[in-house]
């Protein structure tokens, strides 16, 4: 019976977050030339697995887009930059190192800096 006590426990943590609470900031990347990827912790597992964790896609002065909540033990996002592009690609399966690409969004940096939006 402890087992299933600790899945329901573990399950009302993670449900009652906001992921996008920007309280606990844990790094801030330069991705590009004045473009960076600021990580917030939202729930952090210890030694019992990977942190649940958000980013946002930010220039600092005129926008700032959350890009997504993920389980840094098992997923992950990648950025890469082309011209005004940005490309932005959540991977899964971290830990089996399968590294699989399921999904890609890509954003015109000029069209973000005009829209001056701040998530």
């Amino acid at each position: 019976m402890n087992k299933y006590k600790i899945l329901v426990l573990v399950f009302f943590f993670l449900s009652c977050g906001n992921d996008r609470n920007r309280d606990k900031h844990s790094s801030t990347v330069m991705i590009c030339k004045n473009l960076f990827v600021e990580t917030y912790l939202i729930f952090g597992s210890g030694a019992y697995g990977g942190d649940r964790v958000s980013d946002y896609l930010t220039d600092s002065t005129n926008f700032r887009i959350y890009i997504g909540t993920y389980d840094n033990g098992h997923e992950a996002y990648s950025y890469g930059c082309k011209g005004d592009s940005i490309y932005i690609y959540k991977i899964t399966g971290r830990q089996e190192n399968k590294n699989k690409i399921v999904s890609t969004t890509a954003y015109s940096f000029s069209e973000l800096k005009k829209k001056k939006v701040f998530d």
